[in-house]
């Protein structure tokens, strides 16, 4: 059974956005409960284990994963790097799209959060091909490989299974944009 169950455009907006949320900061007690209750997870971590596994695998010396996208889906003959040639281009898809990000947030493009609150945005302006093009071109050359590292170096349940609703979610959507396409 696909994830994706005939959501309407403003529940996938925020799905997007609550995936994004896990990534980018330690989670909040409310957003784990959210989360459990909307998947029904079976994690049983205490919040602060989590959080301290979100540090482990995201922030500080010893990051164990990387999540951008220009460390997963370079060019033949560059290398991965922040800030590359992956970078720029998705710069650029935002740009084209009339979404500057604010320099004093000083985020980095390609963060997986990031990218993730840019489909939401589409999603919101109703920019059905400019999501299946993103999806194409970027998201679904990265975010599973990404989530992949993320589960194998998780150390709790919680971003085991989140990596694995996030996949499901993005591959599910996908097909569901392509369907809506034809």
């Amino acid at each position: 059974m696909a994830f994706y169950d005939n959501f309407e455009d403003d529940e996938r907006a925020e799905l997007y956005k609550l995936f994004a949320g896990l990534f980018i900061k330690e989670p909040e007690d409310g957003t784990l409960v959210q989360f459990k209750d909307m998947f029904q997870m079976e994690f049983n971590e205490t919040s602060h284990e989590i959080r301290m596994d979100f540090a482990r695998l995201f922030s500080g010396h010893g990051v164990r994963v990387k999540p951008f996208e220009s460390i997963y889906n370079y060019s033949y003959g560059d290398r991965p790097k922040l800030w590359g040639n992956t970078t720029k281009a998705v710069q650029s898809f935002y740009r084209s799209e009339g979404l500057v990000i604010s320099e004093e947030l000083n985020p980095v493009p390609d963060h997986i959060s990031i990218e993730l609150v840019f489909m939401s945005y589409l999603i919101e302006k109703g920019l059905a091909e400019q999501q299946k093009k993103f999806m194409e071109e970027h998201i679904l050359k990265w975010i599973p490989d990404c989530c992949d590292d993320i589960a194998k170096h998780a150390q709790t349940a919680f971003y085991k299974e989140i990596c694995e609703l996030l996949k499901d979610f993005i591959e599910s959507d996908y097909d569901a944009l392509v369907a809506n396409s034809e």
